[in-house]
């Protein structure tokens, strides 16, 4: 293999370093994006061909070779999700449906996301409650130490009320904050109609049984936010900033393939907790609508609930109807 070839490899990841540090977006970086992962991928195959092992400058270019083959595939796949979100960040949107002169507002939310988000949102609702609107809010309500412990198993994780922080930490964006969302909503405007940890339990047929019948949840359960913030204490300022990007390229990414990750969540190997902690909790969403049919209703839930709660809405009365969409970016920093 010629000099050459190496180095407009490595100038080509020097490039693209550059080019993501300073967020510029163009076609050029798209085509040193392609560059590097073939690159990699070829350098890879080469290195991994049979071939006689020659004198030790082969030796010695072998492993250069190999350093930067599996250097350059792991920053293509880094670099691959810092592009997507500048390229393709992920969308939550405020839709307007209608029914027969009802009005409901699904304010889809993204529990983690920048300052400017959360702004955003939190005017949305304000404007909602001035407006008349009934604001149904998402929280799951605590349950028992017992019925936590069952949860927090069938999860494979301790799912602390802060969790959302320290991962938000992580990734460089903030967690959604109930208290400052509708700080100045009124009392009687603002309305809970989610369920317990004790009701979700009860769901999936109350079951310790039920959710211990399989060896994978019947364990012990990972402390995930002290594992995240032992992780990130670890990093350093310039390792934070990558991972910030990284982390936003990864949601966005979730975000713009929730359909298919609620499909993939409710059928897998554990539908029936899933089924219950999406499916289930819109049920109720859906009695709070069936029972107050003249009443403007806002309802301040995760994206992905939405498709559930319209396709149920559907199901009652086809004449349900998308009305109007506006779209926001919550890992977006400006």
């Amino acid at each position: 293999m010629k000099l050459s070839k190496i180095l407009a490899y490595i100038f080509a990841a020097i490039a693209l370093i550059f080019e993501g540090f300073f967020g510029i977006i163009s076609f050029v970086s798209f085509i040193l994006q392609v560059i590097l992962v073939v690159s990699g991928i070829f350098l890879l195959t080469y290195i991994f061909r049979r071939s006689k092992v020659g004198n030790y400058q082969q030796v010695i270019l072998r492993y250069i070779l190999t350093m930067l083959g599996i250097i350059g595939f792991f920053i293509s796949i880094m670099f691959a999700f810092i592009q997507y979100q500048h390229i393709m960040p992920g969308i939550v949107s405020d839709i307007t449906l209608t029914h027969s002169g009802q009005h409901i507002v699904f304010v889809e939310m993204s529990h983690i996301a920048s300052p400017e988000f959360f702004a955003h949102k939190k005017e949305t609702i304000q404007l909602l409650a001035r407006q008349g609107y009934t604001i149904l809010y998402e929280g799951v309500k605590p349950g028992t130490p017992d019925n936590q412990a069952i949860f927090d198993r069938a999860m494979g994780f301790d799912f602390t009320p802060t969790l959302y922080s320290t991962i938000a930490n992580l990734v460089g964006l903030h967690s959604q904050d109930n208290g400052s969302l509708f700080a100045e909503i009124a009392t009687g405007s603002l309305i809970s109609v989610d369920l317990s940890i004790d009701d979700i339990v009860r769901l999936m047929d109350t079951g310790s049984q039920v959710i211990f019948s399989s060896g994978s949840v019947s364990g012990s359960f990972s402390d995930a936010e002290t594992e995240i913030g032992s992780a990130f204490v670890t990093l350093s300022p310039r390792e934070r900033i990558w991972m910030s990007w990284v982390g936003r390229g990864l949601l966005s990414w979730s975000l713009r393939r929730s359909d298919d990750l609620s499909d993939l969540l409710t059928t897998g190997s554990q539908a029936q907790l899933f089924n219950t902690i999406i499916n289930r909790r819109n049920d109720a969403i859906i009695r709070y609508i069936q029972d107050h049919p003249t009443e403007r209703i806002a309802i301040v839930y995760g994206a992905l609930h939405f498709n559930g709660v319209y396709e149920a809405l559907q199901r009652l009365s086809p004449a349900w109807q998308v009305a109007h969409i506006e779209n926001s970016e919550p890992y977006t920093i400006r």
